[in-house]
């Protein structure tokens, strides 16, 4: 900072400031640790909007849409076709990508230009809704039809039902599992994927066990 003008004290008789050691201690090793600890990105989320791709995200964020494997592999959990992605998700942004981003597209991986779903798979669905909604989540195409009966018995397809004990969307996910209790379409169908085992045990489901989806479609 540059100083304008000089300023003359008078002489003063052996003046010495003494800083304490531990003070000089602990103000030594604060400048130290600000100057190696690196500055940590805040972390982001993004929702996915109609019209969206991966590049056009990793663009809008990196300025580089070639970087969209880097967004995919963070959410890879969410995003199991990366040509697909649907409106309501929630993506993590990571911080800035590596060189080597392009190295974590999955192998046949197209671009991931293809637009993000209409949001025709939302709202109020009847079964052949339903069938297409958990194949679109990655569900085993010769278990939808099932997946459709159990989703109309327990929520009469309606994507924000909410039970008395916390049970949400269409196949009714409960809190107790955490993050995967949600009124996102895509998002409710994978829970029921997941807590299904791909749509091999509905024993979860009251519906079931007591045979009451059957004929629902």
């Amino acid at each position: 900072m540059a100083i304008a003008g000089v300023l003359v004290a008078a002489p003063q008789a052996h003046v010495t400031v003494k800083t304490p050691a531990r003070a000089t201690t602990v103000a030594e090793r604060a400048h130290t640790e600000a100057l190696v600890r690196p500055l940590q990105p805040a972390s982001r989320t993004y929702t996915v909007r109609p019209g969206d791709t991966l590049s056009a995200i990793a663009q809008r964020f990196y300025g580089n849409a070639a970087d969209w494997p880097w967004i995919y592999h963070v959410n890879e959990s969410k995003i199991a076709n990366p040509n697909e992605i649907y409106v309501g998700e929630t993506l993590q942004i990571p911080s800035d990508p590596p060189a080597n981003a392009a190295s974590y597209a999955p192998k046949h991986a197209q671009a991931a230009t293809l637009s993000s779903s209409d949001t025709s798979l939302s709202g109020t669905l009847g079964c052949s809704g339903l069938e297409a909604l958990w194949e679109a989540a990655g569900g085993s195409p010769a278990a939808a039809f099932m997946a459709a009966e159990i989703a109309m018995a327990e929520s009469g397809g309606q994507q924000y039902a909410l039970s008395p004990t916390d049970d949400y969307g269409y196949w009714q996910i409960n809190a107790s599992h955490g993050a995967l209790a949600t009124f996102n379409p895509i998002g409710n169908a994978k829970a029921a994927i997941l807590i299904s085992d791909d749509g091999t045990d509905w024993d979860p489901w009251t519906t079931y066990v007591t045979g009451a989806y059957e004929g629902r479609c």
